[in-house]
């Protein structure tokens, strides 16, 4: 399991980058996974080719792609939890890295932070289900069947 960030508050700049950092990634991938889960992973991905080493853009996208998968796993999406295990995944080792506290993050993205955060915990306790290994885009990705 990831610690949680013990950080505290951050300057409101720090707030607004994550902010339109995960608002980019919503216009440029979101609009992907009602079509293809694959497809918004890997969009997510080309944005993150472009931010090399851990900073608030970098982070604000990860955890866009964490919530959009979520979000989409919620309602059956194929492949979404997956990746939003992978999201999830991602996303810490940043936060972590940038000193970020987990409700700031979270009012990165518009929505109910009190069940997104549970969500969150709930998620780095209990391991992904054995999935078999699917080829992609990016590399090997494991997909329930």
């Amino acid at each position: 399991m990831v610690p949680t960030t013990q950080a505290g508050p951050h300057p409101p700049e720090s707030s607004r980058l994550l902010a339109a950092a995960a608002h980019y990634a919503q216009d440029r991938c979101y609009r992907l996974i009602h079509h293809d889960t694959d497809e918004f992973g890997d969009c997510l991905y080309e944005l993150l080719s472009q931010e090399q080493r851990p900073s608030l853009h970098r982070l604000g996208i990860e955890y866009f792609g964490w919530v959009g998968a979520l979000n989409s796993a919620r309602v059956g999406m194929r492949d979404a939890e997956p990746l939003a295990y992978e999201f999830l995944g991602r996303f810490r080792i940043t936060q972590r890295r940038m000193h970020i506290d987990d409700q700031t993050l979270c009012q990165s993205v518009p929505g109910d932070c009190t069940t997104r955060l549970a969500r969150m915990r709930l998620m780095e306790k209990t391991p992904p289900m054995q999935a078999a290994v699917v080829p992609s885009k990016r590399g090997t990705r494991h997909r329930e069947d």
